[in-house]
């Protein structure tokens, strides 16, 4: 039985505080339900029966307008604007579609209506949007042969020098690369009238995008990033030009964040990446979209991303975008070799009860030539079993269970809070938990930290104090498991999307009652921090014993003191935690500790507090933390075990955030720049927006400033990093802001920033 809501219902439904989504969920009557559904399934008939009798019954230009507004309209007119939800490695969100967008129109009403726009509508923009809508419904119906037909239909009935007449040649010199056919989308973009003094600067700007695609697809890699460069500059310098006073006559026009500006920024950086490794020879790759028991999904949407591409939402920049076909198929062509991330665009219904499970250091190599072939597999959501449904605990653990999943060989357990007015704040609370079920101690929960979370200025006054109690706020606890494979891969997790009651399952909501608020924590609740802050200070001048006022003594202390980046503050932190570390050890504390003294280089109280982090924590140090650990080694002249450490971080890190710090390791350690070299490549850097290319170029540049001045080169490459391995970060500072621009400087103060 399905729960048929409106999309604006489901898009609210998601973003509901947890107490209106849990009082939604467990009211809802079933058979109620069912005969909403029924009644919402005749009313769909209806509505779809009534449209078309609403349009057949008008002829001319009214019968054109019908169409504009029930099937055109309703698709948007920017490409991603079709998908309700959008799955990436990287990011996810959710779509922009309202109730209206919802068409009750079956894809063949829609198909015959839009062939019929093409032949008798207004000849301008709608119609191109009528194409590439109709070209969707035929790749969906398996047609995509019959768009041709569609195409020569609208070409017949422009003038070869009107303006629609060019976006006509731009959209078929996009689609025929996009089918793999360079030839044709070369000869279809020289072919017409699309004379850079007949475009406006939007039209402009997609036409050097364009066009340096098809060059570098043919081969042409530096025509291609000319194109592109100039047509960027170009771009630029129009809205430069342009009268402010149609801003309100007080701002100049600016062209930042616009979709034409940023996708001529992809491309320039992607071809010039490309350029710089000379990884000049286009690609392709392809794949099929597919349920785990091979259900085909069509109609979603891929988007392939650039490295450039990936830290903001999808957008009409994408250069590399696609609709799957009936077979669930896609495919790009003429790629740009580099490091790419796909996301995905999908329907409510499509995702309801599914995941696809993608990490965020996803990343896809796609090298020269290669013909890459990628199967995406949507999973299952996994299912919850206790505690769920907002079932009230008061005793001394929690136990947590969940279904097994097949071929796991572990879970990662994470909990969250959800403050009253909103939003949720998380943390994860046991990783690498073989087996599917777990007893966790109240105590261990409540005082395991989360992150501290602000409202929308990041000041004191804004703190979050449910953020601040953590575990210990009265407010509704949820948990969500991620399943594992032995490689370290996702394989399901328990959150997602649920719309439905047969997906819907357990509701991973409870709450704990053993313990008593203090007057403290009430003064924090009402948002009297600094009221607050004095109680707990003075709960624990009274009691010094008491671990409760100790603990938010110091969480408040320490969010303050990142707020205001008060060192001092900071440092007023460390009683409290080495007293807390030896009242109610925990891994937390232990680790904020180690990372303290670490800063310090005070290296006998940093190994003391790691030791005890270790052995709290009772499995083996993540990626960020052994890469930690390694620098500390490196620092304390350990450079062996360093080495040892940053090998094991950096294959279990698939972003590599270290490879800077590891590379100048094995520098310091006498490794040959060529073997370095093939080291930086083995383990590209994705962290933080980082370029995978950049640390091959910087090492490429030193072997070629090494072989101008190969001994004064090796002293002076020895000399830094000596400076590097002992911790003289400020010694260093100091000679790169005194030295020219050259190889060596940038590649240290690239090394001095990782981290």
């Amino acid at each position: 039985m399905k729960i048929r809501l409106k999309v604006k219902h489901l898009v609210l439904l998601l973003l509901l505080p947890a107490t209106l989504l849990i009082t939604f969920l467990l009211t809802f009557n079933p058979s109620r339900a069912d005969q909403e559904n029924r009644a919402a399934l005749s009313s769909e008939g209806s509505a779809r029966e009534q449209l078309l009798q609403q349009i057949n019954a008008a002829t001319g230009s009214r019968r054109m307008e019908l169409i504009q507004e029930k099937v055109l309209d309703t698709a948007h007119n920017d490409f991603p604007s079709r998908f309700d939800v959008y799955i990436g490695a990287s990011m996810s969100q959710t779509g922009s579609r309202q109730e209206a967008d919802v068409s009750p129109l079956l894809p063949e009403d829609r198909i015959t209506l839009l062939e019929e726009y093409i032949r008798k509508g207004p000849a301008d923009a709608r119609m191109v949007r009528a194409l590439k809508q109709l070209a969707t419904e035929y790749a969906a119906a398996g047609q995509s042969g019959s768009i041709a037909e569609a195409l020569a239909s609208a070409g017949e009935r422009v003038a070869p020098s009107a303006p629609i007449s060019r976006e006509l040649t731009l959209y078929r010199a996009e689609r025929a690369l996009d089918q793999g056919d360079i030839g044709l989308a070369a000869s279809t973009l020289n072919q017409a009238d699309t004379s850079r003094s007949l475009m406006d600067a939007e039209q402009g700007g997609r036409y050097d995008a364009l066009l340096g695609r098809i060059l570098f697809a043919q081969g042409k890699a530096k025509e291609a990033l000319d194109v592109v460069s100039g047509g960027l500059t170009s771009y630029q310098e129009y809205w430069k030009t342009m009268d402010s006073s149609i801003y309100n006559g007080t701002e100049a026009a600016d062209s930042s964040g616009s979709t034409t500006e940023m996708l001529l920024k992809s491309l320039q950086t992607a071809l010039r990446s490309a350029m710089d490794m000379e990884k000049t020879q286009p690609a392709a790759v392809s794949g099929t979209l597919r349920r785990s028991d091979g259900t085909p999904i069509p109609r979603a949407g891929v988007f392939l991303r650039t490295e450039s591409e990936v830290n903001h939402s999808v957008t009409d920049a994408e250069p590399y975008r696609i609709v799957t076909d009936e077979q669930g198929h896609f495919e790009f062509h003429g790629v740009i070799p580099g490091f790419y991330q796909l996301h995905l665009g999908l329907s409510f219904e499509q995702v309801d009860g599914y995941i696809w499970p993608t990490q965020p250091d996803d990343w896809l190599e796609i090298k020269p030539g290669e013909q890459v072939n990628k199967e995406l597999v949507l999973q299952p959501l996994l299912e919850l079993k206790s505690p769920v449904n907002q079932v009230a605990l008061s005793g001394q653990k929690v136990d947590f269970e969940w279904e097994a999943v097949k071929g796991a060989a572990y879970y990662s357990l994470t909990g969250h809070i959800w403050p009253k007015d909103g939003g949720s704040n998380g943390s994860v609370i046991r990783e690498h938990i073989e087996g599917n079920q777990i007893s966790i101690p109240v105590d261990e929960l409540y005082y395991k930290s989360t992150g501290i979370s602000y409202g929308s200025k990041a000041d004191w006054q804004s703190l979050e104090p449910a953020s601040v109690l953590g575990f210990m706020s009265p407010g509704h606890l949820s948990w969500s498991v991620d399943a594992y494979d032995a490689e370290g891969n996702l394989l399901t997790r328990s959150n997602g999307y649920r719309l439905d009651e047969d997906t819907m399952g357990n509701l991973p909501f409870f709450t704990l009652q053993k313990r008593t608020l203090t007057a403290a924590d009430r003064l924090l609740l009402d948002h009297k921090l600094d009221q607050a802050l004095e109680a707990y200070r003075q709960d624990y001048d009274i009691n010094p014993q008491d671990i409760h006022a100790m603990h938010m003594l110091y969480r408040m202390k320490d969010a303050r003191a990142s707020i205001n980046e008060d060192k001092q503050e900071e440092a007023e932190t460390l009683p409290l935690l080495q007293q807390l570390m030896l009242l109610q050890p925990n891994e937390d504390y232990a680790f904020t500790l180690s990372h303290f003294f670490y800063k310090q280089k005070d290296w006998v109280s940093y190994n003391k507090y790691y030791a005890q982090y270790l052995q709290l924590s009772g499995q083996d140090p993540n990626e960020y933390v052994r890469s930690v650990h390694a620098t500390a080694l490196m620092q304390q002249g350990k450079l062996e075990e360093a080495r040892q450490q940053f090998a094991i971080a950096l294959e279990q890190d698939d972003s590599h955030r270290f490879i800077g710090s590891f590379l100048a390791a094995e520098l310091y350690a006498g490794a040959p720049l060529h073997a370095v070299l093939e080291l930086a490549g083995r383990y590209p850097d994705h962290s933080f927006g980082g370029s995978g290319n950049r640390w091959p170029l910087m090492i490429g540049k030193l072997i070629s400033a090494k072989a101008r001045q190969p001994q004064l080169f090796e002293q002076q490459l020895q000399e830094k990093l000596q400076w590097y391995a002992e911790g003289q970060e400020d010694r260093l500072e100091q000679w790169m802001e005194q030295s020219k621009d050259s190889a060596l400087k940038a590649f240290m103060e690239a090394v001095l920033a990782v981290g």
